[in-house]
Order: C-alpha cells, then structure tokens, then sequence
C-alpha cells in the first residue's frame, strides 16, 4: 500500500478515535447536567462510532479503488506483475 494512502488512513482511524473520545466527555456533561440519561448517552455514542466506523470502511474502498484506477491508467506496473515476471524469468533461466 502506498506510504502517503497509509498515512491519510491512519489519520483516519485518529480522528475516529479522538471524535469517539470528545462525543463521550460530552455525553458525560450532558448525564451530569441531566439533559440526556444515560442509556441514552451510550446509545449515541455507539451510533456515532458505529458511523464513523462505516465512514471509515467506506473511505478505505474508496481510495484503494482509485489507487486501482491511477495505477492502471498510469500503466504501472504492480508488485504482482513484477513477481510474475520474475517467475518467468526463473522458468527461462531453468530451461537453459
């Protein structure tokens, strides 16, 4: 995987983590306060985890399909196309 599509994507799973943490001391000002229960609190915070988990998933197929989509209209090769190659080289080398 590309080194910067790894980086952006663990920036990703940072903000999942930093956003699950704030919504939690928020909904815990919120049950102090007593605008919110607190079954409702942990309701909402797993919905909002559960979403941006999704989100998540949905970013990671989404950027390795264009990845997919520059590399082929590129016409670079790929590391499988480079092993590949290499298998075929070794079979010639063998027969000789």
């Amino acid at each position: 995987m590309n080194k910067n599509l790894r980086k952006a994507m663990l920036a990703g799973l940072g903000a999942l983590t930093m956003t699950e943490q704030l919504s939690k001391k928020l909904l815990v000002e919120l049950v102090k306060r007593g605008a919110v229960s607190e079954k409702e609190a942990k309701t909402r915070v797993n919905k909002l985890v559960k979403e941006a988990v999704e989100a998540k998933s949905r970013l990671e197929k989404n950027a390795e399909a264009e990845v997919k989509k520059l590399i082929k209209k590129l016409d670079i090769a790929t590391i499988s196309d480079l092993q590949n190659l290499e298998k075929k080289l070794k079979k010639k080398k063998t027969k000789k």
